[in-house]
């Protein structure tokens, strides 16, 4: 008797768990061809939970290798202007000025075409180099 019902109730989870799977489809979700995730929200995903970033790192930069990576440049004239949100949600928001300041730094991003309104957001990375996020607000 006790086989019997440890049997039927096997039969039963398995039944269930087979079933479920198929019950997904009843889920809402997006529809199809909705409203996704906004250009702007894509185009920042590398800003994302930035380290803090102090005026004495900025300061402690001297002859590291500096690379840039644009954020947000989709190159449409009069388009760039949208994005000055990236400016405040940025860690360097308040230290454009020791930026300016760094020799290190401003020459890398003149030999770009930026200058340091352009940094959003400042990393160190892996072989003591310094990765910069800028964004041109006005493409020269």
């Amino acid at each position: 008797m006790l086989k019997t019902t440890v049997l039927a109730v096997l039969v039963g989870l398995a039944s269930a768990a087979a079933t479920l799977p198929s019950a997904a489809q009843f889920l809402a979700g997006p529809p199809p061809g909705g409203p996704g995730m906004q250009a702007e929200e894509d185009c920042a995903y590398p800003l994302h939970y930035m380290p803090r970033v102090t005026r004495a790192h900025i300061q402690s930069i001297d002859g590291q290798p500096v690379y840039l990576v644009p954020v947000c440049e989709d190159g449409l004239i009069g388009r760039n202007d949208d994005y000055g949100w990236l400016f405040v949600q940025g860690n360097v928001d308040t230290l454009r000025l020791p930026i300016a300041r760094n020799a290190t730094l401003m020459a890398a991003l003149t030999a770009e075409g930026y200058d340091s309104q352009d940094v959003v957001s400042l990393r160190f990375g892996g072989g003591d180099s310094i990765t910069l996020y800028v964004h041109q607000r006005n493409l020269r």
